[in-house]
This record gives C-alpha cells, sequence and structure tokens, in this order.
C-alpha cells in the first residue's frame, strides 16, 4: 500500500464492543474520509494475521480485564512484531499518573493533596483539616469502588456506592472511620486524596471532562468540554452515580460572564501541558485523553484524573455533538500522522 495516500486503521476492541455506536459511527468518518477501517477483537486479529496487515491500530478494548487477557498480550506483542503503530495502547492507573505530574513543579500545583501510599496518621490529619477525603482504587473507572470520608456534625461518615446504591455508615471515632475506609478496600491498590470543595452549578457539585487529541508529535487540541454537575446526594460528579452533563461553555459563563473566554484558554492550555507531560511520561504512544478537571472555590483549577480510554458521554449533549464529529476525525487525523511519521523502531513519542 502507498502510505502516503490511503491507509488501513483497525479499532482493537473487546468481544462485544466491534459494534458499539461510537465505533460505528468512527467507520462512518473514516469512509468520509477515504480511510480504510475496520473493528477487530483480538482474536480476530490473531486468526486473521496472516491476511490482515493494517497500518495503524486504535485501541478501544473497554476493561482492564479484557486488556489483561493472554489474548490482548499475544495480539499487542505480534503488533510490535511487525513494527505497526497502536495508540492508547493500555490503561494506567491514578498512582502513576500522579508521580508522573509531580515531577513537574508547575504541574503539581493542579494536583489535590494524594497518598498513594497508606499513612493512617495523615488520613486522620486530612480529616480534620480538609472538606473530607477520597479513598479511590487505582484502576477504577466511572466512580466505581470510591470511598468517601467527611466530618459532620462532630461525627464522621463513610459514604459508599456499589451496584445497589449509596451507602453511609457513621462513626464516634475517627480511627474507627479511617480503619472501617481501609477494609473497605481489602487488597486493592488506591490512593488517598484531599477532597476539594467544588464550585457549584445548580447548587451541584460540579466538574469537567475535557476530552482532548494528540495531533502530531506535540499538538494537543480540546474537542470539547462537557459539565458533569453531580447528583446532591451523589458521592462524585460521575453519571454513573446520578450525575449529569451539561454545555461547559454555559455553566462557566454562569460563573464568570465576559471571562469565559479566558478561564476556558486556561483550561484548555493546562489540559494540553497536562497531555504532553503524560505522552512523555508513559512508555505508550497517546492519541487522546479524557481530563477531569473542577475549579474549586477559591478559584483555583485541579486535575483529578486522565482517562487513556475516555467514554463519549459528554458528545450526547446537542451543544457538543458536532464537537463529537470533530474528536473522531481527530482520531484519524493522529492515525494518520502515525501512519506517516513511525520509525523503523516503531512509534515516535
Amino acid at each position: 500500500m502507498n502510505r502516503s495516500s490511503n491507509f488501513v486503521f483497525a479499532i482493537l476492541t473487546g468481544e462485544h464492543n466491534t459494534r458499539s455506536p461510537y465505533i460505528r459511527a468512527l467507520l462512518r468518518t473514516a469512509q468520509a474520509m477515504d480511510v480504510t477501517a475496520y473493528s477487530m477483537t483480538p482474536r480476530q486479529l490473531l486468526m486473521d494475521r496472516k491476511n490482515v496487515l493494517p497500518d495503524v491500530v486504535y485501541n478501544r478494548i473497554p476493561t482492564r480485564k479484557e486488556e489483561s487477557a493472554e489474548e490482548t498480550k499475544l495480539a499487542k506483542h505480534w503488533l510490535r512484531e511487525q513494527g505497526i503503530p497502536y495508540f492508547n495502547q493500555r490503561f494506567f492507573n491514578k498512582r502513576e499518573m500522579d508521580q508522573i505530574l509531580r515531577t513537574d513543579d508547575e504541574l503539581t500545583s493542579f494536583l489535590p493533596n494524594t497518598l498513594t501510599l497508606w499513612e493512617p496518621n495523615t488520613v486522620l490529619r486530612w480529616l480534620e483539616q480538609y472538606e473530607g477525603v477520597f479513598i479511590k482504587p487505582i484502576g477504577g473507572s466511572f466512580g466505581e469502588g470510591i470511598c468517601r470520608a467527611t466530618k459532620v456534625n462532630g461525627h464522621y461518615q463513610l459514604e459508599t456506592r456499589d451496584g445497589s446504591g449509596l451507602h453511609a455508615l457513621t462513626f464516634m471515632r475517627p480511627e474507627d472511620c479511617v480503619e472501617a475506609c481501609r477494609t473497605r478496600m481489602g487488597n486493592m491498590p488506591f490512593i488517598v486524596q484531599e477532597a476539594i470543595p467544588l464550585a457549584k452549578y445548580e447548587g451541584c457539585k460540579t466538574d469537567f471532562r475535557v476530552h482532548i487529541h494528540r495531533l502530531t508529535d506535540h499538538e494537543w487540541k480540546v474537542a470539547g468540554i462537557g459539565a458533569k454537575v453531580g447528583h446532591p446526594e451523589g458521592i462524585t460528579t460521575h453519571v454513573h452515580s446520578g450525575g449529569r452533563v451539561e454545555d461547559g461553555d454555559f455553566v462557566l459563563r454562569s460563573w464568570y460572564g465576559d471571562r469565559v473566554d479566558a478561564v476556558r484558554n486556561e483550561i484548555e492550555q493546562t489540559a494540553s501541558l497536562i497531555s504532553q507531560k503524560l505522552s512523555s511520561g508513559l512508555d505508550v504512544s497517546l492519541g487522546e485523553l479524557g481530563l477531569d478537571m473542577g475549579i474549586a472555590t477559591d478559584g483555583r483549577m485541579v486535575l483529578f484524573e486522565a482517562n487513556a480510554k475516555p467514554g463519549r458521554s459528554i458528545f450526547s449533549h446537542p451543544s457538543l455533538r458536532s464537537a463529537g464529529q470533530w474528536s473522531r476525525k481527530a482520531i484519524l487525523l493522529y492515525a494518520r500522522w502515525l501512519v506517516m511519521h513511525q520509525s523503523m523502531a516503531g512509534v515516535l513519542r
């Protein structure tokens, strides 16, 4: 194939995800851009590898369990052997994200105080010092498994969420609350973060999903910003916790009025710096990220999480649908750039 013109673009995904709405839409976008594209599972790649040779692969395997499966490991190994570039190769976790970003003094200022190792005395102090603390599994998604500990009217409350809903336990002693946090996590690796008092929209805590794309080696561009408005009784702002998506610009304008453009530019510039740092610090090629960012009540900007396999829920909002279309195009633009700029050893990062 003449790689200077068209190229073959493959989407690596899970057994039950090959025809998801997003993947179908991405395949339509590829067709409109005159790109040969298809979706496949790791098993299909291994079975058809003598006949199918994509030029570039976009990893959309949806779960950590599927990502760690032997077939997926074999498929990725084969891609490396063939010198086929693939991007967003894996999930990464909250602990490694925090450690990488803290090597940059400027970016450290955007991070909540975080413990990557369990220090009960520090957690006790934070419980008194801050609005509360979050205990987060390092490999969690959609807010699953997160606990929040707070001091309420002289008592200590531990809030959790599982498949059956929200649960709260009350303790008289902070030590008992902290021990319950530790017990709740079991053997799961986790981090502890201060609870940042967030700005509110319509009386509810609100943060933002910033969906950003890499277009070339050092060029990152934000596709869209969606506001995640938390449920009044939710632990987090996740839609899975009862939150909802609103137009990010509309929410920012309700807070900042004529200053909205300047604030949005600051968010975009910060998102670009974070993305560049993660891209250089992780041993992966990143084509997109979903950054969960917030604005504290004191006006400072905060990064809570970076997602290597970002969901698309913000693009379901009517005001963000065109941004969703551009986001799909950006995936293919980056794929084309990878094909044109891969080195003999693999992908230029």
